[in-house]
């Protein structure tokens, strides 16, 4: 693999496996067929790894992570080789046990991202196909509030799917509730159980792009951050800032199965149209995901 990057935070993902089976899951086709979990002997080389590439940030994914035993002692590994900043990426379930968040917050993690997919109950626990993890999740960050011990970045995301499109404003609303700082979003990537599901879960990237709109405002009239996922340019007017995919930093990530860049993730498998040569953002614009446009077609988006 070939990094064209500097790399700006390495992604340890370690394992296979989770507590949820989300309706919309973009790797729940891996998460049935391997339920490959990595040893702790080969995290510790990838986190190794990963401090050579200059980079302070390394985040710990999944799958699930927290299900995983060995989380805190990789934490623990990470802050001894000089990791400034160690995130983790959770459905937050695990975090509802206080003495579970205290130890991860003991060990060094003071950064998470917490998925967040409904201001309800019943709907959050549809979309990730599990009763109670709701309550669960929002209890995991009242406990990280509780027990933080000192600076700690708590974020959250939010996939858009054509069940919560309408209601995005309103989750974002409850999780401001929890000391969130920074929120990412964006329409779900079809792959896996998105795919399988494709019918009734992906909305028209025009139909939700003014829910998006009013998240931003809501967000950034409490002066927090946002960053939206997969979603173009010419549906983005006056919100152009939050788009994640055009960086300078690159995010690695090191699978049980495979290592790949997340910049040239983004970059591939997108589409454009002969009209997209006149729109003024055709040249950092990365175009719309290939599946999506054999889903639905081009004529939502028109050239600024």
């Amino acid at each position: 693999m070939t990094i064209n990057y500097p790399v700006g935070k390495v992604e340890v993902l370690l394992g296979w496996v989770c507590n949820q089976n989300c309706i919309f899951c973009s790797v729940g086709h891996k998460l049935k067929d391997s339920k490959k979990i990595k040893k702790f002997s080969q995290v510790k080389k990838d986190i190794a790894k990963a401090k050579d590439t200059g980079t302070n940030v390394i985040s710990f994914s999944g799958g699930e992570p927290t299900i995983i035993p060995y989380l805190v002692d990789a934490i623990r590994y990470a802050q001894s080789v000089g990791f400034e900043n160690i995130e983790i990426q959770t459905n937050g379930r695990m975090f509802s046990y206080e003495n579970y968040a205290k130890n991860v917050l003991d060990a060094g993690a003071n950064r998470f991202l917490f998925s967040i997919h409904g201001n309800t109950p019943e709907l959050h626990d549809f979309l990730v196909r599990s009763k109670g993890s709701f309550q669960q999740s929002l209890q995991g960050l009242r406990n990280i509030n509780k027990f933080k011990n000192g600076k700690v970045d708590l974020r959250t995301s939010t996939v858009i799917t054509k069940l919560n499109y309408k209601v995005l404003p309103e989750i974002v609303k409850l999780l401001l509730m929890y000391d969130v700082k920074t929120f990412h979003t964006g329409p779900v990537i079809i792959d896996g159980h998105a795919y399988t599901n494709k019918k009734i879960i992906v909305a028209k990237m025009s139909d939700i792009a003014p829910s998006i709109h009013r998240t931003i405002d809501d967000v950034w009239r409490a002066g927090r951050d946002i960053w939206v996922y997969s979603m173009p340019y010419c549906l983005m007017h006056g919100y152009e800032k939050t788009i994640a995919e055009f960086g300078n930093m690159d995010t690695v990530l090191y699978a049980p199965d495979f290592t790949a860049s997340i910049q040239e993730h983004r970059h591939a498998d997108r589409t454009k149209e002969e009209s997209c040569e006149t729109c003024k953002y055709n040249d950092i614009c990365l175009g719309v995901w290939t599946k999506y446009i054999n889903l639905f077609s081009f004529d939502e988006f028109k050239p600024c």
